[in-house]
């Protein structure tokens, strides 16, 4: 009874604050990627903040590579290392890959499983990450 997931609500979409685009946009990186189009290879990596939580989609073949890494903390910027299980997400101990940030277009090079991430919640919660390896 007054369950808000039975009320019929109308919302003002052309508003400044609206967040129209961007659940757009995170609903075109959804169906643009394979990896978050199933949870069979869904993997939680450590991260030494308990106010983001990291986690990783990957099709089979390890074509397709999707790490999320989200501000729990509605308020407040955030940060911390994550801990990757590299073999998880099928990345060699010694190879250098890029993050590609999916909701921003920034990338960045990494290496090793540890890596330092901030999120901003005023700014953007969360990073959809493409995770890319060099082809042989």
């Amino acid at each position: 009874m007054h369950s808000e997931k039975y009320e019929i609500r109308n919302w003002e979409l052309d508003r400044p604050d609206s967040l129209q685009a961007f659940i757009g946009l995170v609903n075109r990186t959804r169906r643009d990627n394979p990896a978050l189009q199933e949870d069979s290879r869904l993997f939680f990596h450590g991260v030494d903040n308990d106010q983001l939580i990291c986690y990783s989609k990957s099709t089979a073949d390890h074509s397709n590579v999707i790490l999320v890494v989200v501000n729990l903390d509605p308020r407040y910027k955030q940060s911390g290392w994550v801990d990757l299980s590299l073999p998880a997400l099928g990345i060699a101990p010694q190879t250098a890959y890029q993050a590609h940030d999916l909701l921003t277009g920034a990338r960045y090079t990494w290496r090793g499983p540890r890596n330092y991430v901030e999120l901003d919640p005023r700014k953007l919660p969360a990073h959809i990450l493409k995770l890319e390896t060099p082809h042989p």
